[in-house]
């Protein structure tokens, strides 16, 4: 049996690091977040799970996806280069791209969309305005994708194993042993992050399994050994347990999420290097969180907990404004710090439905 030298692989992850290529990408906007999980990196496994609606999705296309994508961007001369493979079981490609080029629409001109508006969906019909900004989005879309993403619409636990295969054979030299056993990988872009983003979990196809935690945990399986072997990094996300949302838990701060709430199976959880909890404490009838006055907020605000971190602190919680109409996340600071004064983003949509009123 061949013998992998391991102390060669610690030796070669700290010459990595004095080259810079440990630093990963940083969460764009996101400085809580990089400074306690140190940016998006390789071989890192993170679960994010949050309730139906809660905007667990907006989170990961925010954080991992759109806004590292817009960080390289803006540094073309980053020492990392980013490839995602993006399994969307739940929310066509198509409306992710859609929901994306509605937070620009915003960002870039002030003009608030919805996926809704963008496809005339029932009465609505899109404006002339938001028709013309769409089609000048397209080019960067398809550079988007062409460059970055690789979107999927299944997965089995299969699937998932020769999806990586694929990919891997592509990106590098698998090596393997007498008996066929994969047992080293040598990747042509040291530099390269590979985020494998499920979305979400629950949504695995587990007809060939007994049930859907035997699917869930085999898939998880896999993630950690494509983690541990070639460097790739899960991104999972997961729905809570509906008994997390029972009155008996509405009381002081029991609402919390906990490892626990995750729905399915709880092996994701155990396999990750980091957990990340979604919530909304509007949802449960909370009126201040963390110094927060819920009730101007109501569900604009979530709470970010980090609750599991295999290499530093954890316990984190964390406050953002969500702009639900096109999925925006903004880091929000302390809630000394931000006082009465609205945020910005928040302020700005305030006015923009204040003068559509008036017209």
């Amino acid at each position: 049996m061949a013998k992998i030298k391991y102390w060669d692989k610690l030796q070669l992850q700290i010459e990595r690091g004095e080259q810079g290529l440990n630093t990963g990408i940083p969460f764009d906007g996101f400085t809580t977040l990089s400074d306690h999980i140190m940016n998006i990196q390789q071989r890192r496994y993170d679960l994010i799970y949050a309730g139906t609606s809660v905007g667990k999705t907006a989170f990961v296309n925010n954080t991992y996806v759109f806004g590292a994508i817009n960080f390289l961007e803006k540094h073309p001369d980053y020492i990392h280069d980013l490839e995602i493979i993006y399994y969307s079981l739940e929310i066509p490609p198509e409306d992710q791209m859609a929901k994306h080029i509605a937070k620009l629409i915003w960002e870039e001109h002030g003009i608030l969309t919805t996926v809704n508006e963008i496809k005339s969906m029932g009465n609505i019909k899109i404006r002339p305005e938001v028709k013309m900004l769409i089609n000048s989005y397209k080019k960067q879309m398809e550079a988007i994708q062409d460059k970055y993403i690789y979107f999927k619409t299944s997965l089995s636990p299969k699937s998932l194993f020769r999806d990586l295969v694929t990919y891997a054979e592509k990106k590098g030299t698998i090596v393997r042993d007498a008996d066929d056993n994969i047992i080293d990988y040598i990747p042509k872009n040291p530099s390269l992050i590979t985020l494998i983003v499920i979305d979400h979990i629950g949504l695995i196809d587990y007809s060939k399994y007994k049930d859907k935690k035997e699917a869930i945990d085999l898939a998880s399986r896999w993630l950690v050994f494509f983690r541990n072997m070639c460097n790739f990094s899960p991104v999972v996300i997961s729905q809570i347990n509906r008994g997390s949302e029972q009155m008996d838990r509405r009381d002081g701060d029991n609402w919390h999420p906990t490892l626990s709430d995750i729905k399915d199976s709880g092996n994701t959880s155990e396999d990750a290097n980091t957990v990340i909890a979604i919530a909304s404490p509007f949802y449960y009838g909370v009126q201040t969180c963390l110094g927060y006055d819920i009730t101007k907020y109501k569900d604009r605000y979530r709470l970010v907990k980090l609750l599991k971190n295999r290499d530093g602190k954890r316990n984190l919680l964390v406050n953002f404004l969500f702009i639900g109409e096109y999925g925006g996340y903004y880091q929000l600071p302390d809630a000394k710090e931000q006082g009465d004064v609205k945020p910005e983003q928040l302020k700005a949509i305030g006015e923009y439905y204040a003068n559509q009123n008036e017209q």
